[in-house]
């Protein structure tokens, strides 16, 4: 699922009063597509919801480690793989950037 077909469900789920925030949307977006890769910062109350959705064992997540960016998954190790293979070709891409502005 894309993001903006994740973005549109979770819309739903929020009018029709099935999620209770924009904070447990974001869970749900996280949910619907397996992986998200996050690469700007997140406001306090939708962060605190994806750190209190991996103590609960729904999500599960990686912190910012130098170039790779910080990214939340659903919990299954399928999607930990895809997380962690999409975390590393965002950084070969910046590190491919920077050879090429370097030469």
């Amino acid at each position: 699922m894309t993001l903006l077909e994740a973005m549109q469900a979770a819309n739903q789920k929020l009018a029709s009063g099935e999620l209770p925030d924009v904070a447990a949307a974001n869970v749900e977006i996280v949910l619907l597509m397996g992986v998200r890769i996050i690469r700007a910062p997140l406001s306090r109350d939708v962060r605190s919801a994806l750190k209190a959705a991996v103590k609960d064992g729904r999500l599960g997540h990686l912190p910012k480690d130098g170039l790779m960016p910080e990214a939340y998954f659903k919990n299954e190790w399928s999607f930990k793989i895809e997380a962690e293979e999409a975390r590393l070709a965002i950084a070969t891409e910046a590190i491919e950037a920077v050879k090429r502005v370097c030469m």
